[in-house]
């Protein structure tokens, strides 16, 4: 009978964590996504494509400043033009799309942990996931990984339960269901879903020895969903864009194994991947020791484990050694998960660090399972808990230090951004010093440091936008730009300024990402190059350049534009027809100083003349 009550209790506590890890989910990824311009390039990027895509109608060829743009599928693109047809072409209409990803990637957490090793592993695993740094940066940012990493976590979780379910209707929809967000995935961030898919799969399979599991996986059902979802596009953009294959299969996909761009060493995401949990990274070690040993006893089990628990009902009628056993089988599959995105990711020589957010669900279910299992008990737990209290420290000096020697944002718009992130550590140090004590605290400590940081962060990045991106000088203009002035950049590309201001932009002596789509069709009057370009196009109508601070010396010298906005990173300049159909009034010359600086577009004051 007390067992019973305790098993009800411990029910009803998980529960009432799960309701509280999702609240602070929806707190943390969905607060503060507006009021702040695009922070390009990304963003911009992001936001842009599917503007042009409503505004042309036109979702089978993207674009991007209204030249062809086959980097990637379109799903992102659909899901933020869907997101911006129902909200209006705001910020967080595009930001939302993200942190929506983000959000079910934490539900889907909870869920594949109840599965894989219980309910209070489950909440566990959602929370450190939630409190992640990495994922929590890339939910708040919209660019392609965090959907791409919830189609690949529901693609590699559904064959999982395939794979454990009892022979039957179940394991096969299991398996239709890992196709179908397979497919997701691709239409999503092209092949790399495939290539991480077969090498986990395969890996697992020859592992465990364990082929028969290759013909119980709906082939036929499976490959007939994958294809309806991914090649109606394929087809339709091939067929409208004959250059889209070569470019899209050679050069974007195989091309970027041997691209120098983004070069990094191939140890390079082994040091990111741990540091990328934060304030977990200490329990990261420890946890995937533990790991390492209870895979070891999977790869002894019988490869039909899973069969023979099926036979007798069900995974829930397993005793409790058969659930052990299963266990096992279970991290050892979620290291596989890591260690191929790790390991695929490391043998490209293009690296960015959203590419390994993939594998930070694994990682996050294999952290909880050690924790739940034992791992609260060890006293490795312990020390590595303490070692983070004390590195807490250590960033209160050097932050304040920072904001007052960094030249890029006022020191005064710092004071209490740093001051919150500063009692934010200190709250955390102390909180991991008593947890050292009280064991069971250091799940709910560990994670709270990063939530305690949240508000600073949100604090700061619309400082960091409005210092350092063009959105903001676009949006405090007095109304939309008239439509016969131009728009131009020099020697730089913010690709959120076509966002804003619904038009195309000329690049002069920048071409950049566009090089490829600049060459299909006549964009000759878009891609302009040298200086007298720039000098031809004031001459002949209103233009609003954005430049870079740096070369603000030499265009003053051409006497022909006159600041508009200026912040560290850009200055807008205008032309005498700019300012006589605008109404706007120049800045003084003088007044694009060295950074930090922020000079915002003006009317002109009666008392004052052009």
């Amino acid at each position: 009978m007390s067992r019973n009550r305790s098993q009800a209790e411990g029910k009803r506590s998980s529960k009432v964590s799960m309701i509280l890890v999702l609240t602070l989910a929806a707190i943390i990824y969905f607060a503060g996504l507006s009021g702040y311009p695009l922070l390009d390039p990304d963003e911009g990027r992001y936001a842009e494509i599917p503007r042009e895509m409503l505004e042309s109608g036109d979702f089978i060829t993207p674009h991007l400043n209204y030249v062809k743009y086959f980097e990637k599928p379109p799903l992102f693109y659909w899901a933020v033009a869907g997101s911006m047809a129902l909200f209006g072409q705001h910020e967080w209409a595009v930001r939302i799309v993200p942190a929506l990803a983000g959000f079910l990637t934490v539900l889907l957490i909870m869920a594949l942990g109840k599965r894989f090793f219980g309910m209070r592993t489950g909440v566990m695993a959602g929370w450190v996931y939630l409190t992640s740094i990495i994922p929590l940066i890339l939910a708040r940012l919209p660019i392609i990984d965090g959907l791409f990493s919830l189609f690949l976590t529901a693609t590699w979780g559904a064959w999982w339960l395939g794979y454990v379910a009892p022979a039957g209707q179940i394991k096969r929809l299991w398996y239709c269901t890992a196709w179908a967000c397979m497919g997701l995935a691709c239409m999503t961030k092209g092949i790399a879903a495939i290539a991480l898919t077969g090498l986990i799969l395969f890996a697992f399979i020859i592992v465990r020895r364990d082929f028969n599991a290759l013909r119980a996986m709906a082939w036929v059902p499976g490959l007939l969903i994958f294809a309806l979802i991914v090649l109606p596009w394929h087809l339709a953009v091939t067929s409208l864009n004959p250059e889209f294959a070569h470019f899209y299969f050679v050069v974007q996909h195989f091309g970027r194994l041997l691209a120098e761009e983004h070069s990094k060493p191939i140890w390079f995401f082994l040091v990111i991947f741990p540091a990328g949990m934060l304030f977990w990274t200490a329990l990261f070690f420890p946890a995937i020791a533990n790991a390492f040993k209870r895979a070891a006893r999977a790869i002894k089990l019988p490869t039909n484990l899973h069969r023979e628990k099926g036979e007798r009902g069900g995974l829930h009628e397993a005793t409790n050694g058969d659930q052990k056993a299963n266990e096992s089988e279970g991290v050892l599959f979620l290291i596989i998960w890591v260690v191929a995105v790790l390991g695929l990711f490391s043998l490209s020589r293009s690296k960015l660090v959203p590419y390994i957010l993939p594998a930070y669900p694994a990682m996050a279910l294999l952290i909880a399972s050690h924790l739940i299992n034992g791992g609260l008990a060890r006293s490795s737990t312990r020390w590595c808990t303490g070692i983070t209290a004390v590195l807490l420290l250590i960033p209160i000096p050097v932050i304040s230090y920072y904001a007052q020697s960094q030249d890029m944002l006022p020191a005064s718009a710092l004071v209490w951004p740093v001051r919150v992130a500063q009692c934010a550590l200190l709250f955390g140090s102390v909180m991991l010093a008593i947890a050292t004590f009280k064991r069971r605290l250091i799940p709910a400590a560990t994670g709270l440091v990063l939530v305690a940081l949240m508000p600073s962060m949100i604090m700061i990045v619309p400082t960091v936008a409005n210092y350092r991106k063009v959105g903001g000088f676009i949006k405090a203009m007095p109304g939309p730009l008239p439509a016969q002035i131009k728009i131009a950049e020099w020697r730089n590309y913010d690709q959120g300024l076509s966002f804003y201001t619904h038009r195309r932009t000329i690049l002069v002596d920048n071409i950049g990402e566009l090089r490829f789509g600049s060459t299909i069709g006549d964009h000759k009057d878009f891609f302009l190059q040298g200086e007298e370009s720039l000098k031809r196009l004031a001459r002949e109508g209103p233009l609003l350049v954005n430049i870079r601070p740096g070369d603000w010396p030499k265009v003053s010298r051409w006497g022909m534009f006159r600041p508009v906005a200026a912040n560290s990173t850009n200055v807008m300049v205008g032309n005498d027809e700019f300012f006589r159909i605008t109404g706007l009034a120049p800045w003084p010359d003088k007044a694009v100083t060295p950074p930090p600086l922020l000079l915002l577009p003006r009317t002109l004051n009666p008392h004052e003349t052009k």
